[in-house]
């Protein structure tokens, strides 16, 4: 169902309409690559290293020898921007950037946890954020959030929903409103 839903989404969708891509939908990206490549980059991936191999039609464990390299990969070959999602989490861009998350913790490897990733980012891509940028600053903003709770709960003594009520702290130290996140380079 989600791969005829795919199918039908992207073409219909406004290509500047920023579009993240999470979790199962990721599995119909293999059989799409024209349709992201039309986008014009505005399409930001979130995988963690299964989800990126089954894109790139590659060995899981290709992608952990090589998780820079392979994010690049998928920016170039999708045009899109790539949240690698691991204990260092990698973001490429189509243009050739990478950036690597290396503050993550261990309580982020939970279940819900890449869905609250995938939403900061749409959330921020919504506030006018460009693809870059949103999954720059949504790593950061999630990484952070785990970090904040860890320390006030344990390392693995908060939930995946918990992240969210700490994104607006973390936002307040940013820039006030967040406006920093669309609107500085990260």
């Amino acid at each position: 169902a989600i791969h005829a839903l795919m199918a039908e989404l992207l073409p219909r969708l406004d290509p500047a309409t920023p579009l993240v891509v999470d979790a199962g939908a990721l599995d119909c990206l293999a059989h799409l690559r024209s349709e992201l490549r039309a986008r014009g980059g505005n399409v930001i991936l979130t995988p963690h290293a299964g989800e990126m191999a089954s894109v790139l039609g590659l060995e899981k464990d290709d992608v952990t020898r090589s998780p820079r390299e392979t994010a690049w990969q998928a920016a170039a070959d999708l045009n899109a921007v790539v949240a690698l999602k691991r204990a260092d989490t990698f973001v490429a861009t189509p243009a050739g950037d990478c950036y690597c998350y290396t503050s993550g913790d261990v309580g982020l490897a939970t279940s819900g946890s890449g869905d609250t990733l995938a939403g900061i980012i749409a959330g921020l891509a919504a506030r006018g954020a460009g693809p870059d940028r949103a999954a720059v600053w949504g790593v950061y903003l999630h990484g952070g959030a785990g970090t904040r709770l860890a320390k006030r709960l344990g390392r693995v003594g908060y939930l995946a929903r918990e992240l969210l009520d700490e994104v607006p702290p973390l936002l307040a130290l940013l820039g006030g409103d967040g406006s920093r996140c669309a609107a500085e380079t990260p």
